[in-house]
């Protein structure tokens, strides 16, 4: 029982992490600056991290794709 607990409180710890970083990407693609603020003052350090580590992969993949298109 123990353990069904905790499988059940990681996914919903997983969940919440998976939809604090998709508001903030919502936040960020539609420039409200205060919201995305708001966003990630509650977020704990290490989403954080977890936040800026896709940001630069994604800026890094995008930069690249756009490259290909305008050679």
């Amino acid at each position: 029982m123990d353990q069904v607990l905790a499988d059940v409180l990681k996914a919903i710890g997983t969940a919440s992490r998976a939809r604090a970083f998709q508001n903030a990407t919502s936040m960020a693609c539609r420039g409200d600056r205060q919201r995305l603020v708001v966003c990630l003052e509650a977020m704990t350090p290490g989403q954080l991290v977890e936040v800026a580590a896709a940001a630069r992969l994604l800026s890094a993949a995008a930069d690249q794709a756009l490259a290909r298109r305008d050679p």
